[in-house]
């Protein structure tokens, strides 16, 4: 197959591969798998607990972590080559995700690349002292092809102003370039110290940090940029540390942060913050006062004693009035605020209230509460078939749909990380399970035949479900592969069961790049079929482009479907022998 665009930088486990340019950006790398950092991970690692690692590895994926932090060294043990082996073959055999191997042995690190069966990122070289640790490290960027992360530490120190962080970063660039390295195998980590200490050496470094990534990248714009975030909060309260992380890594995504090693599930979404909120914690990043530190102490001891916990913020504590719901608000309202907000329990109830509310006449159905078998209240419906169908149809397309459109809205301006998007998928699917018992599915001759997926690299499937639910629900038979498709199975199965179209999702700018290769094998082999492609990742000028090609427009028609339901006008169009080309 003619190849028809540049191959992106990437790195991979066993089991799949990850484009380090994520967009939108940030890749995440999980930082729990880290016995430096963590005394959860340190305390396996002494105990030998490799199950125990491997779980915590894999909670940390379905956090949404896209790469993990790999890093057994202790002092109380002297085997960390010998554990770091076998870490990271359980880890290769067991989790999809790639590894950053992470040690300050250069020994440790090609022991762990000889193991991997992928590329991994190496974390990391620096040119501290005599440069060895980048002597050290280099060959084995070039052997391995890995990218490494580049701290911004020179002969002289870590570097501490933005203008000493570019100009480390630079030399690094140099020479590494000078070795053959590719400008994509520096991950620069322009770093970041705690504001914790009041200290006027750093009272400014956050600022200086942002400054740093956003002059690195303006010099620098095909290598990447990388953080360990929480760094910045070190030595607060959990609760400050949360807040202030949420809204440090909300500024460096703006000023051009490519990467980020956190824990996911200690991020708040920055929308969630209220203005009380982010000003204090934006005054201390961006050293507006010379009370700010004493502010934000203050601010957040207070709150976490009201809470009386002791503990970090889940983001949805009485104070952040942004994640309440008023219990005054009708049921959609509060079905889309689940959604937007990643609240899942009860949101089935608020669905069939939704469509009750939407039903004029009451004679038109009965509203029955019960119990399922684990105890938990469930309401239902039962009356007009016909008239709870049209309400439920008018709660997808009121409620439902305009909620993950928000949701997805915010992820593409970065208020939103990628764990929060997958969240709110959860809630959306547990939603249209429900809303499903309400729709009448047509029966008799089908209206037509589509091969929907999710394409090849991506794992998200809530847009390509809610395509399923409507086409199945307005007479159309739909064969749906599922997720993480490749394109030899999708053709397949077109031939299989002749197909009248085929429908493509994508959530990411990295894997919509799977309908254009699927487009142009359609060219090369001859295959004539209308091609509906939808996905937060895309808009209507990319279908347009990839449907010219090179000048030779796809006469059966690729089709950029927005929504849901505009997937149905153009399936009820094609089958109509009506094709709107985009």
């Amino acid at each position: 197959m003619k190849k028809i665009y540049n191959e992106k930088p990437k790195v991979s486990s066993a089991l799949a591969s990850l484009e380090l340019h994520q967009n939108p950006r940030p890749l995440i790398i999980g930082e729990r798998l880290n016995s430096q950092g963590s005394k959860k991970a340190k305390k396996m690692v002494l105990e030998n607990d490799f199950d125990g690692l491997i779980e915590l590895a894999r909670y940390q994926v379905e956090d949404g972590a896209h790469c993990l932090d790999v890093c057994v060294a202790t002092t109380e043990r002297s085997d960390e080559q010998d554990f770091m082996q076998k870490i990271v073959k359980r880890l290769s055999l067991e989790i999809d995700a790639p590894l950053v191997i992470d040690s300050t042995d250069s020994k440790v690190i090609a022991t762990a690349l000889k193991q991997i069966p992928g590329v991994p990122i190496i974390n990391s070289i620096n040119l501290e002292g005599d440069g060895s640790r980048f002597d050290d490290i280099t060959p084995l960027m070039k052997k391995y092809g890995a990218p490494a992360v580049s701290m911004c530490i020179g002969p002289k120190g870590m570097a501490k102003t933005s203008q000493e962080k570019l100009e480390v970063a630079g030399i690094l660039y140099d020479k590494a370039i000078e070795l053959g390295l590719k400008p994509w195998q520096l991950i620069f980590d322009v770093l970041t110290f705690t504001l914790a200490t009041g200290e006027e050496e750093y009272v400014a470094s956050a600022a200086h940090t942002l400054e740093g990534i956003k002059f690195v990248k303006e010099k620098y714009p095909k290598s990447l940029t990388t953080l360990g975030l929480s760094n910045v909060s070190f030595g607060l309260s959990p609760l400050a540390r949360k807040y202030l992380n949420s809204v440090f890594l909300y500024h460096a995504i703006k000023s051009g942060l490519d990467t980020v090693i956190i824990n996911p599930k200690d991020i708040i979404p920055y929308p969630q913050i209220n203005s009380k909120e982010k000003g204090i914690c934006e005054d201390l990043i961006f050293n507006n006062n010379n009370n700010a530190l004493s502010e934000l102490i203050s601010y957040f001891s207070s709150n976490e004693a009201g809470n009386g916990t002791g503990t970090a913020s889940t983001g949805t504590q009485k104070q952040n009035n942004l994640m309440e719901m008023d219990p005054s608000w009708d049921a959609g309202k509060k079905c889309y605020f689940r959604i937007v907000n990643r609240l899942k329990d009860g949101i089935e109830n608020d669905v069939v209230l939704s469509i009750s509310e939407r039903i004029s006449s009451k004679d038109d159905f009965s509203l029955i509460d019960g119990l399922l078998e684990n105890g938990t209240k469930r309401k239902t419906l039962t009356g007009n078939r016909e008239k709870l169908h049209e309400a439920a149809v008018q709660t997808l397309n009121e409620v439902l749909l305009p909620a993950m459109k928000e949701v997805g809205d915010k992820f593409g301006a970065g208020e939103l990380i990628l764990p929060f998007v997958l969240k709110s998928a959860e809630c959306m699917k547990a939603a249209v399970l429900e809303l499903e018992k309400y729709l009448i599915k047509q029966e008799g001759i089908s209206k037509g035949k589509i091969v929907l997926c999710t394409v090849y690299g991506d794992v998200h499937d809530i847009g390509k479900n809610l395509v399923k639910t409507i086409l199945v629900n307005n007479g159309y038979e739909v064969f749906d592969l599922g997720k993480q498709v490749p394109i030899p199975i999708i053709v397949s199965k077109i031939k299989e069961v002749n197909a009248d179209a085929v429908g493509l999702s994508a959530l990411l700018v990295s894997t919509s790049k799977q309908m254009q290769l699927f487009t142009e094998f359609l060219r090369e082999n001859k295959m004539d079929i209308p091609v509906l492609c939808g996905g937060a990742a895309i808009n209507s000028d990319y279908i347009n482009r990839i449907a010219k090609g090179d000048g030779n427009i796809y006469t059966a028609g690729i089709f950029y479907c927005k929504t849901a339901f505009e997937g149905l006008k153009v399936m009820n169009n094609l089958m109509t022998g009506i094709k709107k080309s985009t």
